[in-house]
């Protein structure tokens, strides 16, 4: 009888099948027409209901749809609905009303239908259907007078609007004739919906009495013995109704949240106060607010965007404090599975059922939680994270975070406990089941090649990444945020069938988990917090289905209510899944939300019209203030910091104050601060503080820095150096002028072309007597020159013009055209030492690096053959010709027995296919063979040298070419009985750096050893192991982390998350822990003309709060002096998950421990150890490790088994 509208609908699947459920954009609105159709048109909807049962069943069949409505069976309905129904009865007597000349009908008549009209015997507590007396009421003319604000109007006549056209009467979502109204067939007698007035039938003392929507449709959504439910047999219609009564609650919710705004009112304390005391600025505000142009969504609302987003940082809080994510999942309802299909009605489908959909996969993932954290399926789970999500094709499917403890950890860091837990091949005929299983949930939809118009497809590659690589092994690097897992080809034993699906598109699953649960279950392992993040962002917190808006500034309201409504989708599945009240977001270990305010500035909340009251009331404590009290009244808790403060502290909501937890169960609770944008200013840089500053005991105690009390919040983060401004060059400047230790114009140099100083004249103009002194002392030096500096004028000439050389020197580096016609009008020929890192790079006279002079940024091995067929095609185009090269004579050296390019995720195939020896160029290559390792020459000389030192290089050789084998497994081989083996971190060190309390202050001896690793996760380790042998007090240093977006819809990231962070060594940690005597290594390229480059490595000779004191250790410019600032630091990564990300820190790491990939080019004079507990994934990893000293005797090798085998990836098709 009424009609339903919404802003976008799909009602069923289409030719393929895509989206099983009807799904919904916006909300859904109620339209009740008029009695008597238009002129020339049909009638439909309630003015079909007023004519005989011939004329309305020949009606309703000429209006169908579909071809198979019987016009016998809409015959007997509509007997039914005549009969039964009671809304059908008023309209039929209305009609009659109408037409009987008796009556005098005016022209103009209207039937009311009253929202609060029941039988008067009836009890207020029982709903049942009105009789057709009682239902409506007959009002002449189009007086409103008696119309209630939710009374149903029926007009006899469409009413049209200023514009022409037909305006239909809304229908009210709490009118009790919503539902019979819409569904007639569902509500035969006209039973009545939900309505706020309605009660429970008996009620015990204390417990509510109000039925809520969410109450009485969940309540129908439930089979009951000896009832027929017209509703579960609905099929289609059922789908609408669920999605129906859905909208009908959260526009109830939404309703309350938008009229009750201005009556629970919450301000700022002292913006309370200050306002009662003015009384036309507090009208003003008032006025103002009242106006109703700012509606907004609370956090409390599920669903919502602010909902989301403290999911999202409750998330974040959990992996800050346990660490990264390890295991990603997600699960999809299987519509097949027994449990649905047995608990189907006669002639239903899984589809019909979306609340049987959603009952059944909730208890599936019950039991998926069960037994991944109970039986421990992937190791000991120690925090999860479960969100539901409701797309746009329909089903339910669960994204859950998997948190390991560190034993677990350890153990998913080898290949072989990968493969055990997950797998991406189709299993053998010899387990029929699973097979099935994986054949027909887990093979990604054929797409590229086989299918370019699949939903997957970006431009022309699958988003995907499928069909993936082959490969033999799993395997993972630094370069990838997620493992690459086994996919053996059919030719190497994998499995493949008829159609195009073999191991290249088997979605990664765990075995265990998918024959018990026999549904879509992706199963992912993350080895990185980069990875986690992404993941975390992607997919975790990313909220429901929505439309795209764009605000613009002509909306004259802010309403993030109505922006929410219209812009989500609904489906029937989360329709049903909400109805039920289940959870769309669960996690463990619970987290504790801590407000972060300003003195006085804590929220205050009241009820509109009793503002002095709450002014006048006594500031209760927060969760802020209380616990600067416990730290003044438990010593023992001045060593935390705030977010930390729950793990060890409960807090008393009742008497709003700190207890301690004896019980020692908020270990398990998780602490976080809200989130403050950077806008909010000192606020901000509160919140700053309280994340690294324990124990303060107010908020000017917060501010007592080393002693200092500074006047701001924002001067202590500075002093500490958690934001960077020009006033931290400037304290370089003058630390660096007071020391004496470089020229002055050498840092203000770096400071300009590295740490992007907001006004360089204003730095320059500040200090510029201290440049001018620092020039006349060192002049003095000097005397040549000497007469040049005879006064202050020709002081500044000079400084002028040492400084514009500086610049213009760097402007030619920096732009390569500049740079090549200079250097081709000055030297008509030039030999140019190249090498291809720019640590190998100073060890040549005039040395330069491949990336400096050909812009190729990595070795020649390790270079992508891209890149030197790059500088091929620019050499021709320059000098004209089709020669290789220009015909320019070009010699490239490099050992491919070292490591290749690395392909982030790339198979064996891919690598071999980017090395320098699969370009066509290589052919046209001269060969000249080294046969001298002038590493062992002094060893070869010695008489004294023993057997194994002899054969040391020929062991060499064959590991790098390969010919050394095990005898079960060829790439597990045994190192010389000469290699000494440790079974713990702490021994390997003391091996290496045996007697560093004696020669800590000999940088020399420090840089002759070093402990290599295969992966950057071992060295923060191992550092500190070393750095601990040390005598001396650690300083700490600080990064200012930031993520600069113009997007101003981007999340606010919380800068703890921030600080933990990294990107391989493109980044320098947030937190350097430092000691006079360390050696470090740089993490940019300064200046390579003295060594300052990439890789160097340095000995720290002093420290200041900005600026570090650093000589090089190694190399022709050993001894060469830097003073060294803080740098913005990028992570050089396009795929970095947080976009604009920037940190300012010291661009250095501590360096007793290297990569392998890092340690290529260097030699080492003294002991070295292997750190092969992550055993090595890439060619020529452990080739390079084992030659980088002279002799077998100074190798120790840590490896996690108790064995003397460890990994040696070699391919030989690259050394042919």
């Amino acid at each position: 009888m009424a009609s339903v509208v919404a802003k976008w609908v799909n009602r069923g699947p289409g030719p393929s099948n895509f989206n099983p459920t009807m799904t919904m954009q916006g909300g859904m609105y109620h339209y009740m027409g008029p009695m008597m159709p238009s002129e020339g048109r049909a009638p439909s909807y309630a003015s079909v209901y007023i004519h005989d049962t011939d004329y309305a069943t020949q009606t309703r069949t000429r209006l169908g749809t579909s071809r198979q409505l019987e016009e016998a069976l809409m015959t007997q309905l509509t007997h039914m609905l005549h009969e039964c129904n009671p809304y059908v009865q008023t309209f039929l007597c209305m009609r009659e009303w109408a037409q009987s000349p008796q009556n005098n009908c005016p022209a103009t008549y209207q039937m009311v239908i009253h929202a609060d009209r029941r039988p008067s015997h009836e009890h207020v507590r029982r709903y049942n259907g009105p009789e057709a007396s009682e239902v409506a009421a007959l009002i002449p003319g189009n007086e409103d007078g008696e119309i209630g604000r939710r009374d149903i109007v029926v007009r006899r006549r469409v009413t049209l609007n200023s514009n022409g056209n037909e305006v239909l009467d809304p229908i009210s979502v709490s009118h009790r004739a919503y539902d019979p109204l819409s569904y007639v067939l569902l509500f035969q007698n006209g039973r009545d919906g939900w309505y706020p007035e309605l009660r429970f039938s008996s009620v015990q003392d204390g417990r509510r009495t109000k039925i809520t929507p969410m109450m009485y449709y969940g309540w129908h959504l439930f089979e009951r013995s000896g009832e027929f439910s017209t509703i579960l047999h609905a099929a289609r219609l059922f789908q609408q109704y669920l999605v129906d009564q859905f909208c009908k609650v959260e526009a109830e919710r939404l309703s309350y949240l938008r009229h009750n705004q201005t009556q629970l009112r919450a301000a700022d304390y002292t913006s309370l106060r200050d306002s009662l005391g003015d009384s036309r600025r507090a009208e003003d505000e008032a006025d103002a607010v009242r106006a109703g142009r700012l509606f907004i969504l609370p956090s409390t609302y599920i669903g919502g965007d602010r909902y989301m987003r403290q999911q999202m940082h409750d998330i974040i809080a959990i992996s800050n404090q346990i660490g990264h994510p390890d295991i990603f999942l997600t699960m999809t309802c299987n519509p097949s599975w027994p449990e649905i299909t047995r608990a189907l009605l006669p002639n239903q489908t899984p589809q019909d059922r979306p609340d049987l959909c959603a009952r059944v996969f909730r208890l599936k993932m019950k039991d998926l939680m069960s037994l991944v954290i109970n039986e421990e399926v992937f190791g000991t789970v120690v925090a999860h994270v479960r969100v539901i999500e409701f797309q746009k094709r329909g089903l339910p499917h669960a994204h859950v975070v998997f948190f390991l403890d560190e034993v677990s950890k350890n153990d998913l860091r080898t290949p072989e406990n990968v493969e055990r837990i997950i797998s991406a091949e189709i299993p053998s005929a010899q387990d029929p089941e699973l097979q099935e299983v994986v054949l027909k949930h887990m093979i990604h939809n054929p797409c590229g090649e086989h299918n370019p118009t699949a939903v997957c497809m970006g431009e022309r590659y699958c988003r995907k990444g499928f069909p993936k690589s082959f490969k033999h092994e799993t395997s993972q690097s630094d370069s990838e945020y997620y493992i690459t897992y086994r996919r053996r080809a059919p030719s190497a034993g994998g499995v493949s069938i008829e159609r195009p699906s073999h191991n290249s598109w088997v979605v990664p699953h765990s075995p265990v988990l998918l024959r018990s649960f026999a549904c879509h279950l992706n199963v992912e392992l993350c080895v990185s917090r980069v990875g986690g993040i992404k993941y975390l962002f992607k997919y975790v917190c990313k909220g429901q289905d929505r439309v795209t808006m764009e605000i613009t500034a002509e909306n004259e309201r802010y309403d993030e209510i109505s922006n929410f409504q219209d812009a989500r989708y609904v489906s029937a599945s989360e329709a049903a899944w909400r109805l039920f009240s289940f959870d769309i977001v669960d996690r463990n270990p619970p987290v504790v939300r801590l407000a972060v305010h300003l003195p006085n500035h804590h929220t205050v909340y009241f009820e509109e019209g009793r503002e002095q009251e709450a002014a006048l009331r006594p500031a209760t404590g927060t969760k802020l203030t209380e616990w600067f009290k416990a730290n003044e009244k438990y010593p023992s808790a001045r060593h935390i910091r705030y977010h930390k403060f729950p793990r060890y502290f409960t807090w008393k909501t009742r008497t709003k104050s700190w207890t301690y937890d004896f019980s020692g169960t908020g270990a398990n609770v998780v602490g976080r601060i809200y989130t403050v944008s950077p806008r909010e200013g000192e606020r901000y840089f509160l919140r700053l503080l309280l994340t690294q500053v324990p124990g303060a005991t107010s908020f000017e105690n917060l501010r007592n820095i080393d002693g200092e009390q500074c006047t701001s919040f924002r001067q202590a983060c500075l002093r500490l150096g958690l934001l960077a401004d020009d006033a931290e060059w400037k304290h370089a400047i003058r630390d660096s002028f007071r020391s004496s230790f470089v020229p002055l114009s050498h840092l203000f140099a770096t400071i300009l072309a590295h740490c992007q100083p907001s006004d360089p004249l204003s730095l320059w103009n500040d200090h510029l007597d201290m440049f001018l002194t620092d020039i006349r002392n060192r002049a003095r030096r000097q005397p040549i020159r000497r007469q040049q500096l005879r006064d202050d004028h020709h002081a500044t000439s000079y400084v002028l013009r040492e400084v514009q050389e500086a610049l213009q020197t760097h402007e030619r580096s920096s732009g390569k055209g500049d740079y090549r016609r200079h250097f081709l009008r000055t030297r008509r020929k030039q030999v140019i030492a190249v090498a291809t890192s720019a640590v190998a790079a100073v060890l040549l006279d005039g040395g330069r690096t491949a990336h400096s002079v050909f812009k190729i940024p990595i070795p020649i091995v390790m270079c992508h053959r891209h890149c030197i067929e790059t500088v091929d095609r620019s050499l021709r185009d320059l000098m004209q010709t089709d020669r290789p090269f220009g015909g320019k004579f070009l010699v490239l050296a490099g050992d491919f027995r070292q490591i290749l390019p690395v392909v982030p995720g790339g198979s064996r195939g891919q690598i071999v296919s980017a090395c320098v020896k699969a370009s066509p160029l290589y052919r046209e290559c001269r060969f000249l063979r080294l046969t001298e390792n002038m590493r062992l020459a002094a060893l070869r000389a010695d008489r004294a040298a023993d057997v194994e030192a002899l054969n040391f290089p020929e062991f060499l050789l064959s590991v790098g070419e390969g010919r050394l084998q095990g005898e079960q497994r060829p790439e597990w081989i045994s190192l010389p009985q000469s290699v000494a083996f440790e079974h713990t971190i702490r021994n390997l060190c003391l091996k290496v750096f045996q007697g560093i309390r004696d020669n800590h202050a000999d940088p020399a001896w420090l840089t002759k050893r070093v402990i290599l690793t295969p992966k950057n996760r071992p060295l923060e380790e191992v550092n500190e192991v070393i750095g601990n042998m040390i005598p001396g007090s650690y300083r700490t240093y600080l990064s200012a982390d930031k993520v600069e977006n113009e997007d101003t819809n981007a999340p606010i990231y919380p800068t703890e998350m921030l600080n933990t962070l990294t990107a391989g060594s493109a980044l320098p940690d947030h937190k350097l822990k430092l000691k006079k005597g360390f050696i470090v290594m740089l993490l940019r390229n300064l200046d390579p003309a003295t060594g300052h480059v990439n890789g160097a490595r340095y000995v720290i000779e002093n420290m200041t709060n900005n600026l570090l004191f650093l000589h090089v250790t190694t190399g022709s410019h050993q001894g060469n002096r830097l003073c060294l600032p803080r740098m913005p630091c990028g992570p050089g990564d396009d795929n970095f998950p947080i976009p604009g990300f920037t940190r300012t820190q010291f661009p250095i790491r501590t360096c007793f421990a290297l990569t392998t990939n890092k340690a290529q080019g260097q030699s080492f004079g003294g002991r070295i150890g292997l750190d092969l507990r992550d055993h090595c994934f890439s060619h020529g990893q452990l080739y390079v490790a084992l030659s980088r000293t002279t002799h077998p005797g100074n190798v120790t090798v840590l490896t996690r088994e108790s064995n003397e085998t460890t990994r040696n990836v070699v391919y030989p098709e690259v050394l042919q």
